[in-house]
């Protein structure tokens, strides 16, 4: 099946957003991370996808641009945290989908968060082996002048997602002695 793009973009209109939405790049989280507008007017849940297609788009200023500056990896050098999320962007996985779990709101106004619960699901590209883990993101805003009061990634609760195996104590203790 061929056919004639009147687009300008090619495939790029059409590639599948990696979220897993069934909606194309462009018209799902491709609108957040070009459209500051699209961005502050998105959900949280609308966050969480972009952020994960951003890494699977190697979008690092959405990335940056959707952290929370009290997120404790927030640094205010963005020249080496860009460095640094480039050297951990998931190369050697393709990012097949994210499935929303839940999502909630407390508080109002200015003290309003979100949580959203999510599994990442991805494909190790040499070996093909799948993968997922499971992550509680909970998202603050920071004010008007600060992304135009989108929704920011504050921190993130990592859990083993349903039907991976359980990670090994020695692993375990080591995440335990990071925090």
């Amino acid at each position: 099946n061929q056919y004639v793009s009147t687009s300008g973009f090619g495939g790029a209109a059409t590639a599948p957003c990696p979220c897993g939405s069934n909606l194309g790049y462009v018209k799902c989280c491709g609108k957040l991370h070009k459209d500051a507008n699209a961005y502050a007017k998105a959900t949280a849940e609308q966050v969480v996808r972009a952020r994960y297609s951003a890494y699977a788009k190697r979008e690092i200023d959405f990335i940056i641009g959707s952290t929370h500056p009290l997120n404790k990896v927030f640094m205010s050098d963005i020249e080496h945290w860009k460095k640094t999320i480039e050297m951990n962007c998931y190369d050697n996985f393709e990012l097949n989908s994210c499935e929303i779990v839940d999502e909630y709101y407390e508080g109002e106004g200015e003290s309003e968060i979100a949580k959203v619960k999510f599994v990442a699901k991805m494909t190790q590209l040499d070996s093909k082996e799948q993968t997922a883990f499971m992550e509680t993101s909970t998202f603050e805003r920071a004010g008007k002048h600060i992304a135009k009061g989108a929704w920011l990634y504050k921190e993130g609760l990592i859990e083993t997602a349903p039907g991976m195996p359980e990670p090994k104590e020695e692993e375990e203790s080591e995440v335990t002695a990071e925090e």
